[in-house]
């Protein structure tokens, strides 16, 4: 029986030796410099953390994969990322990150974020954003701040916060995010958080504005309408019974194949309970599957609604009906988005007991999550956006170690042949590529 013998060794060595690439990202963006400029809580002694060291702990640990703050005390024994960082104090305490987070309020929070978010929105410039809207469900197991019974479809009756997102569809990044109470609708707080995104982007630069039909109300969209340049805006609307009786009464519905096949495609001005102003509806419909089948209408002319299944789009776009359709069905990124925020990102975790200290940590999460996708696509350069996961283990979990010669320190990479040749060109990339940045796939 074969048995490898073992010992142990003082040596400083990590797993994470490409952490490197994120340091750097921080530095070579100049977001870690902004950082410093903020006005984060003071600390309560001078023997404390500095502040921008604990919020780059905190991220750090998130790009690992933390979901706890005690996963991101994980790092406080590794030197080797503590020198990476050049963190004085090293890696702080999951009390320590509790304690800074308790400090927060809202008030800092909407301060803060919104200055991060456009100093990182100004590394990656474009004329025109389709800015995605959408809100997801954080399941909760406590008595955390905030936490209500509200729509919760895979736990119902149990409590949730309800946080609302604003997306870039081309640069696949955060613009906004809040966190909410788990009684909140989609459209709960929608105006507030729109003037906030457009204090990081400028409604001129927005091309598109899309969102479900929880977005689909009037106060969105005369907001939206309201500006000297009204900006342009694409919701799924809701069938009401009065929007079935207008669908009911088309005859001539216009067949295309381009985006399904076989779905036919007509519109109306419609003015829905409590709009002031008729606006432009899309419809589409596509057969149902064979086999279905469905309890007769007590009307003939509601028939039809039986044999298809139908959406409605409303929108102050001119565009035609096909290119309203094709451009609502990518909306379909923003879910993907939310999915690896949830999956690899931790943004359902951090469960603090104060509602802004959540918030914050929630908040961070998104510049972490920029910050990677920067890394991934102007560093990188991949054509396929590949998932934090696959990015971790890539070239972030790499065996390393310090050396020393003189007063000067070599972090050593354990990786050969067409990995190392891989890793280092992500150096090369670093040193040479600035912002603005361009993404490859955008």
């Amino acid at each position: 029986m074969f048995e490898l013998a073992h010992d142990f060794t003082s040596r400083k060595i990590s797993p994470w030796g490409g952490l490197k690439y994120f340091q750097r990202v921080l530095d070579t963006s100049g977001i870690r410099d902004f950082m410093k400029t903020l006005p984060w809580p003071e600390r309560g002694s001078n023997r404390g953390y500095e502040p921008t060291e604990i919020v780059e702990g905190f991220m750090t640990s998130v790009v690992l994969g933390a979901r706890r703050l005690e996963h991101a005390g994980m790092l406080r024994s590794d030197q080797v990322v503590q020198e990476i960082f050049g963190w004085k104090k090293g890696m702080a305490s999951a009390s320590t990150f509790s304690r800074f987070f308790s400090k927060f309020s809202l008030e800092q929070n909407d301060v803060i974020f919104p200055q991060i978010m456009r100093e990182l929105m100004t590394k990656v410039p474009m004329p025109y954003m389709t800015l995605d809207i959408d809100s997801s469900i954080i399941t909760r197991y406590g008595d955390q701040e905030g936490a209500e019974v509200g729509y919760n479809p895979d736990k119902p009756g149990r409590k949730s916060h309800h946080p609302l997102m604003a997306f870039c569809d081309e640069r696949k990044m955060v613009v906004n995010a809040w966190m909410r109470t788990g009684n909140s609708a989609s459209s709960t707080d929608a105006i507030d958080f729109l003037k906030e995104t457009f204090s990081i982007v400028s409604p001129d630069e927005i091309g598109l504005v899309r969102g479900d039909a929880g977005f689909a109300n009037n106060q969105i969209m005369s907001y939206l309408e309201g500006f000297d340049k009204p900006v342009p805006y694409l919701f799924r609307a809701k069938l009401t019974t009065k929007l079935k009786g207008k669908l009911a009464s088309i005859k001539r519905w216009a067949t295309y194949n381009n985006v399904i096949k076989g779905a036919g495609y007509a519109e109306i001005a419609y003015q829905a309970h409590g709009w002031q102003t008729p606006r432009r509806i899309v419809l589409v419909r596509k057969p149902k599957q064979e086999g279905v089948t469905r309890q007769k209408e007590l009307f003939p002319d509601y028939e039809d609604l039986n044999r298809f299944e139908y959406a409605a789009y409303v929108t102050n776009l001119r565009e035609s009906m096909i290119s309203i359709h094709r451009r609502y069905n990518q909306r379909g990124e923003a879910e993907n988005r939310i999915k690896e925020l949830k999956y690899d990102f931790g943004m359902d975790g951090f469960s603090l007991q104060k509602f802004a200290g959540m918030e914050t940590a929630f908040r961070l999460v998104m510049v972490a999550f920029n910050l990677m996708t920067i890394f991934k696509q102007a560093i990188m350069m991949n054509d396929v956006n590949h998932r934090m996961s696959t990015v971790r283990f890539q070239c972030i979990a790499i065996g390393s170690y310090l050396v020393s010669s003189g007063r000067k320190k070599t972090l050593k990479l354990s990786a050969e042949g067409k990995r190392r040749h891989f890793l280092e060109h992500l150096f090369e990339n670093l040193e040479v590529i600035r912002p603005p940045y361009t993404f490859p796939n955008a």
